[in-house]
């Protein structure tokens, strides 16, 4: 219903009856409506969550999976088409591919099961983790060469029971890693970089100062690495973050909120680091509204350009929508949107970055 009063307000304030017009209105506006585009819970289900019922058991899956096997990776770029991720409106004639190789790992799509772990029936049947490449992964696809396992991620309750939680993470995690010394002892190239949402992101920062880090050859590999979605603080990394929009050997955050928005179960503070992804500072002002380049919609279109200015604060990035009618669409998290808000300009800023040093 809201979203019908906001098509009769655009029509009214355009002085605009047509029906074809009103009917193209009603869609964009569906579609915004799922903007928040990579999760299984907002997108394939829409009744009660499922949490584990038993305790964590170390016996439930307890199995390596084979790295080798093509089934155990959502994408390569060895095997798959990258071209196939991109927006449908995106030209990518004038894109080069770099020499450089991207590990992406995605965020939680597992809020249905009574397990504390996905098994591999999860890979196959997730449509989730097909949008989540879509809407994140593919910034990176044709300009990397793009590498994105599949892992026995964690169950979303994990953050609340943390007990079970923590070695549900604990196993994810064992996945992650060995699908990290697969990637980084078969990819073509010297340099790497790694991309990361929400639980992803839980799983690189722990990746890059537990592993990565203690290694100077796999570290001096490491071009940047884009830990999105989640709180990283100050005092816990190994590599610093990127302060410039042409920083390389450094790390890129943020976690998108309404602006003027305090969010009580998430972290911030002067502890928490966050860049702005439209201009790339690290400052509390507010980027120009004409440096935005558009969203990326999940009917894999970019629209809305110049639509969204923001900020950083205390950890958090505060989002301010400057189109009138993405105004009145207004959420106090847009966490599921971290990528889709500036696709373009996160896709352009590591084109230049990348041009600097190729």
């Amino acid at each position: 219903m809201l979203l019908f009063y906001i098509y009769l307000d655009f029509l009214y304030y355009q002085g605009c009856y047509n029906i074809l017009v009103f009917m193209r209105l009603a869609f964009l506006f569906i579609i915004l409506s799922f903007i928040f585009s990579c999760s299984v819970k907002n997108i394939t289900y829409s009744g009660t969550q499922i949490n584990p019922k038993e305790d964590f058991d170390s016996l439930v899956n307890n199995y390596p999976l084979d790295y080798s096997e093509i089934k155990n990776w959502s994408f390569r770029s060895d095997v798959h088409d990258d071209l196939t991720l991109l927006p449908s409106n995106y030209n990518s004639k004038n894109d080069y591919n770099f020499d450089v190789s991207v590990f992406y790992i995605h965020p939680t799509t597992l809020y249905n099961s009574n397990y504390w772990n996905a098994d591999t029936s999860h890979f196959r049947e997730n449509y989730a983790i097909n949008l989540c490449l879509e809407n994140q992964a593919s910034v990176f696809a044709g300009l990397t060469h793009l590498y994105a396992p599949h892992y026995r991620e964690m169950h979303i309750y994990s953050y609340t029971d943390t007990v079970n939680g923590y070695k549900a993470y604990d196993f994810a995690f064992n996945d992650i890693l060995n699908a990290f010394n697969f990637f980084i002892n078969h990819i073509s190239t010297d340099k790497y970089i790694i991309a990361s949402h929400s639980q992803g992101t839980n799983h690189a920062i722990r990746l890059i100062n537990e592993y990565i880090s203690k290694d100077t050859l796999l570290l001096n590999r490491l071009l940047i690495s884009y830990l999105i979605g989640m709180d990283v603080n100050k005092n816990n990394m190994s590599i610093p973050v990127c302060n410039s929009e042409d920083d390389i050997n450094c790390f890129l955050t943020w976690r998108s909120f309404r602006e003027s928005f305090y969010p009580k179960k998430w972290k911030f503070g002067k502890n928490i680091y966050s860049v702005n992804p439209i201009n790339f500072k690290t400052d509390s002002i507010f980027s120009n509204k004409k440096d935005h380049l558009g969203i990326l919609l999940p009917n894999k279109k970019i629209l809305f350009k110049k639509s969204i200015s923001v900020r950083n604060e205390s950890g958090l990035l505060w989002v301010r929508f400057n189109n009138i009618f993405l105004n009145k669409y207004r959420s106090d998290s847009y966490h599921k949107a971290d990528f889709n808000l500036f696709w373009l300009n996160i896709r352009n800023n590591l084109k230049y970055r990348l041009s600097k040093i190729y």
